[in-house]
């Protein structure tokens, strides 16, 4: 136990990775693309030219996949594990911060890293983005605890070319930091952090040529409608048993924990923003477990605090997460990747054809 004590968030992450490159080194992962894999891979094969929207300004992980020096299969992996590990190591440092015990802290972080959204990131070969964010979150979060503005800031600017979840951030350092409903001080320290990074996010959606908006779901036609759609879409002909399982499946029995300590602790009552802002990117993408998932911070810390002083329970909470972690990785190798994985090319957004060639053309010109 006094070992555990000890441990540090660094230590934890190398933990983390080390559990998450046996996994997947275990794993039988998905032949060829599905999902939102080949938006991705294509940019990170083809940066310049025209991609599909909304992927096309995500860059920050293909572009760096791009100019790594290493084959782009092992670097998507590589990647992907490495900010499945770190997002660990963050989580720990963030339960520190409400002295969580370091055991249970250790056993959360553990379940985050093979947690099935980021299970899901491993089978396809790392090449989404998702890993990369809930790193971004873990961190953001951790120092909008801390106060810390300039690494908050770099995260912020980091995560803006990662996902535009990332800038979830934003409204939750507000929340968490301001004492009522104008607070000069949160405000100032907001625009400090936040002035960059929104900038930059501005510069990426003027500068980028991204097409297919109009085949995209949830962002056809009007505003208010297209969201209604996507709402009909997810629960009609009985997809909303699935949809309902993915979002059970985030965070397992930590979704019992989490409520009981919203009375309790400031960071999870003004956490809700975050968890309000996931819930709403439901009505403009379809998986509502990875879109619930970037609540994974706020979930996390009300959950741990919960069970913090309840040892029998937080033994069994932590116990049960893991189970609901391996049970989802063999449920994946006897069924999901066969029938999924495997049988799922990619989703009907656009003429992609048309873009690999308008891609193609403008690598050729530059």
């Amino acid at each position: 136990m006094a070992g555990l004590r000890e441990t540090t968030p660094l230590s934890v992450g190398i933990l983390c990775l080390a559990v998450a490159l046996v996994l997947n080194a275990l794993l039988r992962h998905q032949v060829g693309f599905s999902g939102d894999e080949p938006y991705y891979s294509r940019i990170a094969a083809h940066p310049s030219g025209p991609h599909n929207f909304p992927y096309a300004f995500r860059i920050g992980l293909p572009y760096l996949v791009h100019v790594l020096p290493l084959a782009q299969s092992f670097s998507w992996e590589a990647l992907a594990l490495v900010c499945a590990g770190a997002a660990g190591g963050a989580l720990f440092a963030l339960l520190g911060e409400f002295d969580v015990p370091a055991p249970l802290a250790l056993g959360l972080a553990v379940g985050l890293t093979v947690s099935p959204p980021l299970l899901v990131v491993f089978l396809r070969n790392g090449r989404e983005v998702d890993a990369a964010a809930i790193l971004i979150l873990m961190l953001g979060s951790y120092f909008i605890v801390r106060r810390r503005l300039v690494p908050l800031a770099v995260t912020l600017l980091v995560g803006a070319t990662i996902h535009e979840a990332c800038l979830f951030l934003i409204p939750l350092a507000y929340a968490v930091w301001a004492d009522r409903w104008f607070d000069r001080s949160a405000a100032r320290d907001l625009a400090v952090v936040a002035a960059v990074p929104i900038i930059g996010y501005i510069i990426l959606r003027a500068t980028i040529v991204a097409v297919g908006e109009q085949y995209q779901p949830g962002y056809q036609g009007a505003f208010i409608p297209a969201r209604i759609d996507v709402l009909k879409t997810g629960l009609e002909h009985g997809a909303w048993h699935e949809e309902l399982r993915r979002i059970a499946l985030s965070f397992g029995p930590l979704w019992l924990a989490a409520p009981f300590s919203i009375l309790r602790v400031r960071f999870t009552r003004r956490g809700l923003v975050l968890v309000a802002l996931s819930a709403c990117a439901m009505t403009f993408a379809l998986d509502w477990g990875r879109m619930i998932f970037f609540a994974a911070p706020v979930i996390y810390v009300a959950a741990a605090y919960t069970l913090r002083a309840r040892r029998r329970l937080a033994v069994a909470a932590v116990l049960a997460l893991l189970a609901m972690d391996a049970g989802y990785a063999i449920y994946m190798q006897v069924h999901g990747v066969k029938s999924s994985l495997d049988s799922n090319g990619p989703p009907a957004r656009g003429p992609v054809a048309w873009i690999e060639r308008s891609s193609e053309r403008a690598v050729e010109a530059t």
